[in-house]
Formats: structure tokens, sequence, C-alpha cells
């Protein structure tokens, strides 16, 4: 078992409870609560843009998976990556 994928990311959660936890997450996804529950151990690729687009991008892909979003702006849609540069 890889470790790495399985350890809980406190970023997932904070994601997940910005939108009002589980339950209210699997309704706009129309799943069962426990699907989403398996989130905070293991973030689904396929879904990690869709999660930041809800908290409105205050979570980047970064924050919620870095071993596919290694760089802090990865991920993010080009008008959020210009206003993270720094001039």
């Amino acid at each position: 078992m890889n470790t790495l994928t399985h350890t809980p990311n406190p970023n997932v959660a904070e994601a997940l409870d910005m939108l009002g936890g589980d339950s209210a997450v699997a309704r706009l996804l129309d799943v069962r609560p426990w699907a989403i529950s398996k989130w905070r151990k293991k973030m689904p690729p396929d879904r990690v843009l869709w999660l930041c687009e809800q908290t409105g991008w205050r979570k980047t892909p970064h924050q919620l998976c870095p071993k596919i979003y290694p760089n802090e702006l990865d991920g993010l849609p080009p008008a959020l990556q210009l206003a993270q540069v720094p001039a």
C-alpha cells in the first residue's frame, strides 16, 4: 500500500467543509456521502478541478493534489494564474 496516497490531506477536508461537508457535496454530485468521505483519505484525480472550482478557487489543485499538480499555479484557470504571478 502506498501510504502517500492514503494519508489524509487537511486541504481536502477544509474544501469539503467549506461546501457544507460530505453530505452537501454528495448532493451536488448525486452520489452517496460515503463516496465523498473517501476523498478525505484519497482525492480522486478527476474531481480535483471540480472541487477547486466549487470552493471559488480558495483551494487550489496544488493544495488538494500536489502529486498531480506539483507547481502552485498548475491547474488554475489562466485568469487566476495571471493574478498570482508577482509583477
